[in-house]
């Protein structure tokens, strides 16, 4: 096969006879090779913008991951506080304070998870917040030494409900 032999997509080859389609049309508004040239820009835009987006929410979605490193926060909570028990759906040490569900199900790489999770009937959309002097998570030790981590969470149910408010991963150290 020789390279030269393959027709150009920008002219007609030599002796090519028109389409019976195009005489037609009298004035037709775009050639063929015009119209095929827009419907591959097309398909190559519908095929890498999902990846773009995909990409710049990943980028979006990467939180505070800085810790409170002083023994339970206190310096942020000066009157103090009793550790929670974990309210999530399986056992866990009651450690942490604040949010309405406490516990190590939202726990992914030692912070709060973000983006979406689902168990059972319920929907989970969380965003790392930062309290606790800016941080996003503290050390507390009760027993064995956790870090805590924060985030702004929805909860959708299958019924219709939903809830927005703080939840706290109870992470190992």
């Amino acid at each position: 096969m020789r390279l030269d032999a393959i027709p150009s997509a920008e002219t007609a080859p030599e002796g090519a006879i028109p389409s019976r389609v195009r005489s037609l049309i009298p004035d037709a508004p775009l050639s063929r090779r015009t119209l095929m040239r827009g419907l591959l820009v097309g398909a190559i835009a519908a095929t890498l913008v999902p990846f773009e987006w995909m990409l710049s929410r990943r980028a979006a979605n990467a939180g505070p991951t800085s810790e409170w490193t002083a023994s339970n926060c206190r310096d942020a909570y000066p009157g103090g506080y009793d550790e929670e028990p974990n309210n999530w759906w399986w056992g866990g040490p009651a450690a942490c304070f604040g949010g309405y569900r406490i516990g190590s199900y939202p726990c992914s790489g030692g912070y709060h998870f973000e983006g979406w999770r689902g168990y059972d009937d319920e929907g989970y959309t969380s965003n790392r917040a930062t309290t606790c002097s800016n941080r996003n998570a503290w050390r507390w030790t009760a027993g064995s030494t956790y870090r805590c981590s924060d985030a702004h969470t929805y909860t959708a149910w299958n019924n219709g409900d939903n809830l927005y408010g703080v939840t706290i991963a109870v992470c190992y150290v």
